[in-house]
Order: C-alpha cells, then structure tokens, then sequence
C-alpha cells in the first residue's frame, strides 16, 4: 500500500514574498499619489493668485491705484465687486498674503509644497504669519 501524500496550500517562504510585493507596490502608489495631490494643490494656488491679480488690476483701473493692506489682504476692498469669493489655500495651515508697496506695487505670496515649482526670488518669511516661496507682482 503506497501513501500518496498531495501537496496543499502555500509554503511560508512564498507567503512572505507576496506580502512583501504587495506592501512594496502599495507604498510606491501610497508615494505617488501624495505627490499628485501637492501638485495639484500648488496649480490651485497659483490659479487663486492669478485671480486676484486680476481683481486688483480691475480694481487698479476703477480707482487709479491698489487697495491698502488689511491683515495681508485686500479682501475688505475687493468683495464682492471685483471677487466673490475670496480665495483661500486649499490647506488651512497656509494663507494668501497680499502686501501693498504703496499705491502702485503688490505682492500676493503663497507657500508652495512642492519645491521644484517654489520661485527662487521669493523665499522670505512674510509679515502674514508664514514663509513665501511662490509670488505674484503687479505688470
């Protein structure tokens, strides 16, 4: 009488390499994700910059010079008339700044998250609370 002894199941060796594949590919596209994401908060950003700017050369012509500086923005002056709403950064830790160099210059600052898009002229910390790495000047 001959015992045929079949084979069942998966070995120890093998259960750890597919856990080891699985857990690599999940941190590759846990990585990648959350650098698309930053991405897209930045081109955000960037997008809300250029509407203000926009708002404040609307407003630049009507009145023949930029609002003051309230708080680091210009919200009181351009709401709802030239913006509605006003933008705020897509993360609650950061903020717009817009700093008036009298009557005529403007600053609007924003901190990007990715560095490679960062502007090289404009790392300073700001008088909003925060450091500038992305800035936007009147034409």
């Amino acid at each position: 009488m001959m015992n045929h002894r079949t084979k069942s199941g998966f070995t120890l060796i093998e259960l750890i390499v597919v856990v080891s594949i699985i857990g690599l590919l999940s941190t590759i596209g846990i990585t990648g994700f959350q650098s698309v994401t930053r991405s897209g908060r930045d081109a955000l950003r960037k997008t809300d910059l250029e509407q203000l700017r926009s708002a404040l050369e609307i407003y630049k012509s009507e009145e023949n010079h930029y609002p003051a500086e309230v708080d680091c923005s210009a919200e009181v002056e351009l709401v709802p008339n030239y913006i509605d709403p006003w933008p705020v950064d897509p993360k609650p830790v950061h903020q717009y700044c817009y700093l008036s160099e009298g009557n005529q210059n403007y600053r609007l600052c924003a901190h990007l998250e990715n560095d490679v898009d960062s502007d090289e002229y404009c790392n300073f910390a700001n008088n909003c609370g925060g450091s500038c790495t992305y800035q936007v000047t009147n034409p």
